[in-house]
């Protein structure tokens, strides 16, 4: 089911163009990572998503609601988390979250419980009764996403969520974010930070200079750009053995072997990977490990931004 669609969507500033016709598909559980440098037409993206902002052109939906002219009905079904934001400070956060509850049209009567949710959700309950003004700033990024949960959203638009916190609290962000994909709500994320997307998205569209350079899944980008798969490969007891097995493979390259770890690129599909594997263990080799390597998101970015004259793609 797609949850939001843009058609060629634009967005000038005078003579300025921020967002260059761009044109996405984004189904239903999906977690979506907006990749680009500073000024690359992010936040401008997700503002108009968010209603904020009105296109120059062009056509978006989400969940069947076009973006012009059915705003307050996406309102309701959307959260949206800007890279900076105020809440009350003098509110304590059981009464930061009644508010937007009560905001938000939420049934009175299923206040109470919601606020109970939300705050065990992001790990706060303890905080319930702190005002807000006495928190970290992981505390506000964390209250951030129960503000946007009070009313139960389908799609959550969040706009370099991690920036300013320190690597736990980017860690408990990230534990907040996949715990909402696994619920099948439908993320969009932005952010310059690679790292803190890695292993997380789903779905990236690398975006610069407003327009986006390629889109897709991560694994099928990445396929796309290097044609192979990086494998890794744990024996427990000869690894000169089993190095020798991967290099008589077809479709392997061998990259490396230390003690008892062997790297190799691997040209082909999953039932490739299953057969190389099988080959191992046939020939008596005790395998205690066997599995692709997590995309590198920052080395994707440079590959495919190195090139910068290349069409748009989508895979």
């Amino acid at each position: 089911m797609i949850v939001l669609e843009t058609d060629k969507i634009r967005k000038e500033f005078g003579s300025t163009v921020a967002v260059n016709d761009l044109s996405l598909s984004i189904y239903k559980g999906q977690v979506w990572g907006l990749i680009g440098p500073n000024g690359a037409g992010k936040t401008t993206l997700l503002r108009m998503l968010a209603t904020l902002l009105r296109p120059t052109s062009g056509t978006a939906k989400l969940l069947g609601h076009n973006l012009a002219s059915n705003f307050l009905a996406i309102r309701k079904q959307i959260g949206f988390m800007p890279d900076f934001f105020n809440l009350y400070g003098d509110l304590k956060l059981w009464e930061c979250l009644e508010f937007f509850a009560q905001a938000y049209g939420v049934e009175p009567r299923r206040i109470p419980d919601k606020i109970k949710e939300v705050l065990e959700f992001v790990d706060l309950q303890e905080k319930r009764d702190s005002l807000m003004r006495h928190l970290s700033r992981g505390m506000v990024q964390r209250m951030g996403v129960a503000v946007m949960l009070v009313h139960e959203p389908e799609i959550f638009l969040l706009d370099e969520p991690a920036s300013g916190l320190d690597p736990k609290a980017r860690i408990q962000l990230r534990q907040i974010l996949t715990r909402l994909s696994r619920d099948g709500k439908t993320v969009i994320i932005s952010s310059h930070i690679l790292t803190e997307m890695s292993g997380f998205c789903s779905h990236i569209a690398i975006i610069d200079r407003g327009s986006i350079v390629v889109q897709g899944s991560v694994e099928e980008i990445q396929s796309k750009l290097s044609g192979a798969i990086k494998v890794i490969i744990r024996v427990i007891d000869n690894p000169q053995q089993a190095a020798e097995i991967v290099s008589r493979f077809p479709s392997a390259k061998l990259l490396t072997s230390q003690d008892n770890t062997i790297t190799a690129e691997l040209v082909g599909t999953e039932s490739d990977l299953a057969i190389l594997n099988t080959r191992l263990v046939n020939n008596g080799v005790k395998v205690s490990a066997f599995y692709e390597e997590k995309i590198n998101l920052e080395d994707l970015f440079m590959k495919i931004t190195s090139n910068k004259n290349e069409p748009v793609q989508n895979v």
